[in-house]
């Protein structure tokens, strides 16, 4: 268990500036949307699902960039020091 835990624990973090980023960038991409299709007078004829899924998806990654870094902490080995910086 400890091998698969370590494992994990490398990818998280070598994927971490990249899965940041995404996330951000999404994050703002939907809440850009989300006020697209509540404000804009052409998008009140948008579909129900693009109204219920718009805000849901920005909340998804918004908690994302948010918990990261403590799923990173949640899979550290427990023999190391581990300092991350934003």
């Amino acid at each position: 268990m400890k091998i698969i835990k370590r494992i994990i624990f490398q990818l998280l973090l070598g994927f971490r500036r990249l899965v940041l980023a995404l996330s951000k960038l999404l994050a703002i991409v939907f809440l850009i949307g989300t006020l697209g299709v509540f404000l804009l007078q052409g998008l009140h004829n948008a579909p129900f699902i693009a109204k219920i899924m718009a805000p849901i998806f920005t909340i998804i990654f918004t908690l994302i960039n948010w918990f990261y870094d403590d799923l990173i902490f949640y899979f550290k080995p427990d023999d190391m020091e581990l300092f991350l910086q934003r």
